[in-house]
């Protein structure tokens, strides 16, 4: 019985805990094996994205400050507050994300039927093609911003552009009170370090969420199929006693297994809400100013660069609340089908005993689910919708403004 246990456990990690473990090792921030080293990693990283934030804020010291410099400063250093927040987060919160990985652990060791573990391998291996998206986008990104500082020289040699530029120039915005030509390269390692590990930072981040949601989903699911099977017999078959308290107990453990998964999700928004509810707030912001840099970048065609920036962070800001929200809606509607299930199934052939829980289940239905941020936000596509909306509405402020 061990060994099976321990070959499901297994099986779940060749699908997505091997991506997992490895997204927060690289960051360390990896809940086991908290080393005096591991330590130290995780405050050099910390460190690293603190400092670049703080030069991306310093030449609000020494230049003159317009609506387009201060937009333009503040566009990129709140996309790197937004991730430096969220590593923050999950160094402090190890021990949520170290109990969420041990329920997991445990409920699909506690797995025994075939189909069941069956539809938690096919939810385990959507979490890894999820995890394995995120990644390839990512390093997508990361190979652009890694290409911007030599964009002027390659966007001149190739277009053949008469414009001497012996340095490639940074993309962001800093003032590091030094010869930046001099130091160009060491001012460019820094910021990369920054940049790549924020990115980083968001691919574990993305990984986690989705991942924890989707097995979720799985779970969900099998508390369908065992109200779903638990129906599935003749009228002859619920004179016996014994197959009455069979139902009953299939009954009972598709309710326990729905009841937990709730609870988990619950524990694991209630210990992230005040993150997530501060970097609700600062995307807004963040996408109104990208969505005003990206618009002055289109209207003056020579600034490529700026252009792609700007391009670059949108995107991912959009795709990041879209798989969010997209996540969220696809837990609400597995939590609903097992409603659906119950109301679906030949209830009426069931003992009495069962009749009245699958009515209690049926009245637990009539109040709707949701993940909520905060109190206020719903995780949902209509809710992602209503955010896009008002970081248009603020874009729209800005440029009027502007104007």
């Amino acid at each position: 019985m061990r060994v099976e246990a321990r070959r499901r456990v297994t099986c779940m990690d060749t699908q997505f805990l091997y991506l997992h473990r490895i997204s927060l090792v690289a960051l360390g921030v990896w809940p086991y094996h908290r080393t005096m080293f591991v330590q130290l990693h995780a405050c050099v990283f910390c460190l690293t994205m603190i400092s670049f934030l703080i030069f991306q804020l310093t030449p609000f010291l020494t230049t003159e400050c317009t609506i387009e410099c201060i937009i333009e400063i503040l566009s990129t250093s709140l996309y790197l507050l937004l991730c430096l927040i969220h590593y923050i987060s999950f160094w402090i919160n190890t021990h949520v994300v170290k109990h969420v990985l041990e329920y997991l652990q445990c409920a699909c060791s506690e797995l025994k039927d075939e189909n069941e573990i069956a539809i938690i391998k096919r939810y385990g291996h959507i979490a890894k093609c999820v995890a394995i998206g995120i990644i390839l986008l990512a390093m997508c990104g990361l190979f652009i911003m890694t290409l911007l500082p030599f964009l002027p020289r390659i966007y001149g040699t190739f277009f053949l552009v008469n414009k001497s530029e012996p340095y490639p120039n940074t993309f962001i915005i800093t003032e590091y009170f030094i010869d930046e030509e001099k130091y160009f390269y060491f001012i460019l390692l820094h910021q990369g370090a920054a940049y790549y590990i924020a990115v980083g930072t968001m691919i574990a981040a993305g990984i986690v969420v989705t991942g924890y949601c989707t097995y979720s989903c799985g779970f969900c699911a099998i508390a369908s199929y065992r109200i779903d099977q638990a129906i599935r017999i003749t009228s002859d078959e619920v004179t016996n006693r014994k197959n009455k308290s069979k139902i009953n107990k299939k009954i009972s453990h598709a309710v326990n297994i729905h009841h937990t998964t709730l609870e988990f999700i619950e524990f694991f928004l209630h210990n992230f809400e005040g993150t997530y509810t501060l970097l609700l707030a600062i995307v807004v912001i963040c996408l109104s100013l990208h969505l005003f840099g990206l618009c002055q970048a289109i209207l003056f065609a020579d600034r490529m660069q700026e252009f792609v920036l700007h391009y670059t962070f949108t995107l991912s800001i959009l795709i990041c609340t879209l798989g969010g929200n997209y996540v969220g809606q696809a837990v609400t509607d597995h939590y609903n089908y097992i409603f659906l299930s119950a109301y679906n199934v030949r209830w009426y052939i069931a003992p009495l005993r069962v009749q009245r829980l699958i009515v209690f289940l049926l009245q637990k239905g009539t109040k709707p689910y949701s993940m909520k941020v905060g109190g206020l936000y719903t995780i949902s596509l209509e809710n992602f919708a209503s955010l896009s909306t008002a970081a248009i509405s603020y874009f729209t402020v800005l440029y009027s403004l502007q104007n």
